[in-house]
């Protein structure tokens, strides 16, 4: 059962985060935001989440992105593909997720001065430049300990204090994330380890078979869970990069609410980014229709399990409910579209609030059925996958289109390609539009 922890703050603490935020997100209207960086945007993992939280958070706005990540590239590389693989786009935001590759032979002096050129040549492209520090090594450091990290630590330093003098847009992913990484990583060691550990339990005949089951059953009650970051040590896979998303989403000033809705079973309601109608309310069972204004984080089902880990996700995903007037005592189901959640909720829950997006994304993995909000949610993911794949065939071409004596008719192929990329925001668009939904809480007997 997911830990709810955090269920008591949700009224409290994270409402009022929707009133306020630290930062402007720098995302507007008809924006064409490129993220230039290295392999680990090249990924297409937390850039592919980053873009699916905004197209879910903002449906009214039209505005796109597209990935310029390539592996092993610097600040000076990345300048020198500036003109074809940025500029091309005729981008209105520019983001600069650079420093992994530049710590080798640059001085934060050096990496600043660098920056420096980058900041002046988005500005000359007449778009906005967005700073983004790199994500941390995840190697087991953390601050009391940072050997292995200690330049990007000065490279995250440097570049917050350089964006504030040219005051642009600034978010600090690796101070976020290296404690929870580096704290985690004794629990990822043993979460790598734990599908060998069940493969030698299978063996009757391996001495220690039982103590090491009791082991293993002893883990499946932990809480919470061991989880990796998967991938590797510079190049974490889904869970490492969803933390990724959410630290940057948080960090630029991301609106963390997506809708709340208080009930009472007399059928009185209050409502904020939502409308509900059709409640009913039948002895112990209550059941109403909500269609909500944007839609929660987009959580893909391989990186759902490090939400418990790191609580800036949930955060970044307000999605509440509230049931004011009393219920009989018990836990309760909820039903999205008839499907049921995996995990029950008390009365008392209920009464102070619940964040509903981790109810929706802890499932066993061999659920019947999924919720709607993760169906809608793999729409989302898979629209902006199947966009990248155009993106991607329209940087080859562009490339080839911008070379010195390409030939004239390039630049036509890649003005039929622009209109299939913008085809594709369009199918993620319609992937997030927020369709309503049929919600029944019924007490479990």
């Amino acid at each position: 059962m997911y830990c709810f922890r955090f269920m008591t703050l949700t009224f409290v603490v994270l409402f009022a985060m929707t009133t306020s935020s630290a930062a402007e997100f720098p995302l507007k209207e008809g924006d064409i935001w490129v993220m230039a960086g290295d392999s680990i945007t090249a990924q297409h993992l937390h850039s592919n989440y980053f873009e699916a939280f905004c197209f879910a958070r903002y449906p009214k706005l039209k505005f796109a992105f597209r990935n310029s990540g390539v592996g092993g590239h610097t600040i000076t590389s990345t300048l020198a593909r500036f003109d074809y693989d940025i500029d091309a786009w005729k981008p209105t935001v520019v983001s600069v997720e650079l420093g992994m590759n530049d710590q080798g032979g640059n001085t934060p002096e050096q990496y600043i001065a660098n920056m420096a050129k980058m900041v002046d040549r988005i500005r000359a492209s007449k778009a906005r430049p967005v700073m983004l520090t790199a994500s941390p090594v995840n190697n087991g450091n953390t601050m009391a300990n940072i050997s292995g990290n200690k330049r990007l630590h000065e490279y995250a330093v440097t570049l917050k204090e350089f964006s504030q003098k040219e005051q642009l847009p600034f978010a600090d992913q690796f101070h976020l994330l290296i404690d929870v990484w580096g704290h985690n990583k004794p629990r990822e060691v043993l979460a790598n380890s734990l599908p060998t550990f069940r493969s030698l339990a299978q063996d009757n005949q391996l001495a220690g078979v039982e103590e090491l089951r009791a082991f293993l059953a002893a883990q499946d009650k932990a809480e919470p869970k061991p989880v990796s970051m998967q991938g590797d040590p510079v190049h974490p896979g889904a869970p490492g990069q969803l933390t990724m998303a959410a630290a940057l989403l948080k960090e630029l000033g991301a609106d963390p609410f997506v809708s709340s809705a208080t009930l009472s079973k007399t059928g009185k309601f209050e409502t904020k980014g939502c409308l509900v109608d059709n409640f009913k309310e039948d002895g112990n069972k209550l059941s109403f229709d909500r269609l909500d204004d944007c839609l929660p984080f987009p959580v893909p089902d391989e990186a759902a399990m490090v939400l418990p880990l790191f609580p800036t996700i949930e955060q970044m995903s307000q999605y509440l409910l509230q049931v004011q007037a009393p219920l009989s005592s018990g836990m309760y189901s909820i039903k999205i579209n008839d499907v049921p959640l995996s995990t029950t909720v008390t009365e008392k829950a209920l009464a102070q609030g619940v964040n509903l997006t981790p109810l929706v994304y802890a499932r066993p993995a061999n659920a019947a059925a999924v919720n709607p909000i993760v169906v809608q949610s793999r729409a989302i993911l898979t629209a902006v996958a199947n966009k990248e794949g155009l993106v991607g065939q329209w940087r080859g071409l562009s490339q080839r289109a911008h070379a010195a004596g390409a030939a004239p008719e390039l630049k036509d192929q890649l003005a039929e390609l622009t209109k299939k990329v913008e085809a594709a925001d369009e199918k993620i668009r319609e992937a997030a539009k927020p369709q309503k939904l049929h919600f029944e809480l019924v007490l479990q007997k």
